[in-house]
């Protein structure tokens, strides 16, 4: 387990100061995918497709709304 904290504080201190969040947060998505069995990584993997999946229903959703009740946007 302590193992496991101190790579992981050493990734963040080799990571550039100018990465982005979700570079970072890619690369400890895969270093922890590394220490998964098959299974494990099929499994997170069809987790994130689904919730990627929920966001974008949420901002197609949330995109029609806006136009159902913003009806000077469309007009204009």
């Amino acid at each position: 387990m302590e193992s496991q904290k101190q790579s992981r504080d050493e990734s963040y201190r080799d990571q550039p100061t100018g990465s982005s969040f979700e570079a970072q947060l890619k690369d400890v998505i895969l270093n922890h995918l590394n220490l998964l069995s098959e299974e494990g990584k099929e499994k997170v993997l069809d987790f994130i497709n689904a919730l990627i999946d929920l966001e974008q229903k949420k901002q197609e959703f949330n995109r029609r709304q806006g136009r159902l009740y913003n009806w000077s946007d469309i007009e204009g």
